[in-house]
């Protein structure tokens, strides 16, 4: 599972949506805090150092897969403002977990950053494999060339949401004004 990254509440938004409860990698030094650290193991959290990514996090990231567990990545690596997401660029992680463990992606995005007791939306699109990678070389063009692919699915989700909201929005203008010329 992969989703845009707006706030540290993200995982208890993406939590309530899912019956299972997914591993997730999160920033090694949210593990410092005592009270953190301990909800974060206690919710199947992974410490990843972004600068040294060491083989532990990897391997116990790729035996949840293996396992059929979900693994939930937010693949910017770091937490994005909203003004911000049209230049999402993410790190090779998400695809060389997909790839290496050859689980499926489910894409999800975020549409506003997460706050206590207001409404959000988080979409969630189809799962989809990283088939045409399988057997190949993790060659830094590859992980790139897949992390694109992971881009478009998160990306094509907020673009179709916005267009259906932005339709919405013009049906319920057209309706108001006929309305309103009826009344004249």
């Amino acid at each position: 599972m992969c989703c845009n990254h707006r706030s540290n509440m993200d995982v208890v938004v993406i939590e309530t949506k899912f019956m299972r409860r997914p591993y997730i990698l999160a920033k090694h030094t949210l593990f410092k805090n005592k009270f953190v650290g301990w909800i974060l193991k206690k919710y199947g959290g992974i410490p990843v150092n972004r600068e040294q990514v060491g083989a532990h996090s990897i391997k116990t990231a790729l035996d949840a897969l293996k396992k059929g567990e979900r693994l939930l990545l937010f693949p910017e690596g770091t937490r994005k403002d909203i003004s911000d997401e049209e230049n999402m660029s993410l790190k090779s992680g998400t695809a060389m977990f997909a790839i290496k463990s050859q689980a499926p992606i489910v894409p999800m995005w975020l549409i506003k950053k997460p706050k206590a007791f207001k409404r959000n939306v988080l979409l969630v699109g189809e799962p989809f494999h990283l088939t045409e990678f399988y057997g190949q070389k993790l060659t830094k063009e590859n992980l790139e060339k897949a992390s694109l692919l992971i881009s478009e699915k998160m990306q094509s989700l907020r673009d179709n949401y916005l267009k259906e909201q932005e339709e919405k929005k013009q049906r319920k203008q057209n309706k108001k004004s006929k309305k309103q010329a009826k009344t004249e």
